[in-house]
């Protein structure tokens, strides 16, 4: 086709070449951390393949990330290893444990969850006072036996009149001797959830008196326009 012999020996060679300079470059950005130096790394064309086993679902995450933090990869094949526990009850009660010992999870927060065959879905609304989302997920991530989490947290929009809401309802709330047990409690087992001026109440209190004096409160409390109370009754 009219190219000279010696460019066509050589562009394989500096494809080989290539592709393991991207090896190396992974491999360096893997560097420095227990589970992340101990993977295998492979790289054809633009695709790097990742194999060996690490300990927690928040290293297979990150040595994706930093996988495709490298230029000239596009796409990443895992084929790394996480152990798995056999009980997905006992890893719903981990991953419970882990969002509600966030220090920054409080009644103006709200996640959820379930466990399927060791993969986690969360969602759920939060303050955006800081990278809730993003440090919830990394918590999750790191409970032994978690094989993925699929995270549809949404961060609520900055809001001066919500946050307006949020203190004047504190206020009422924590001053009723229905609530003022719960005043300097973090995280009640009710909480309410400020989005454009309007609440929504979820979780729980101790029965019928409760609910409706916190939704009265709540509604009657200046700025708020609608409140749709989705409580539950402790039985």
């Amino acid at each position: 086709f009219g190219l000279p012999l010696a460019l066509l020996v050589e562009r394989p060679v500096e494809a080989r070449q290539t592709a393991q300079q991207l090896e190396g470059e992974i491999r360096e950005s893997l560097r420095g951390e227990g589970d992340l130096r101990r993977i295998e790394v492979s790289v054809q064309g633009s695709e790097a393949t990742l194999s060996g086993r690490v300990s927690m679902f928040w290293a297979k995450d990150q040595a994706i990330k930093r996988a495709l933090d490298v230029d000239g990869i596009e796409t990443v094949v895992s084929e790394l290893e996480i152990p798995a526990v056999e009980d997905d009850n006992h890893l719903a009660q981990d991953v419970a444990k882990a969002v509600q010992r966030y220090a920054h999870y409080t009644i103006w927060d709200h996640i959820t969850g379930r466990v399927d065959g060791g993969r986690v879905f969360l969602s759920g609304r939060v303050t955006p006072d800081r990278a809730k989302a993003d440090e919830i997920f990394e918590r999750v991530a790191k409970v032994r036996g978690v094989q993925d989490v699929q995270s549809d947290i949404m961060t609520l929009p900055p809001s001066q009149s919500d946050a307006n809401i949020r203190r004047a309802i504190a206020r009422r709330v924590f001053s009723s001797i229905h609530f003022e047990r719960f005043a300097t409690m973090r995280n009640p087992p009710f909480h309410i959830i400020v989005h454009n001026s309007i609440i929504t109440l979820v979780g729980y209190v101790q029965g019928q008196a409760e609910l409706i004096e916190l939704q009265r409160i709540v509604a009657q409390t200046d700025g708020v326009l609608r409140v749709e109370n989705q409580l539950e009754k402790v039985r």
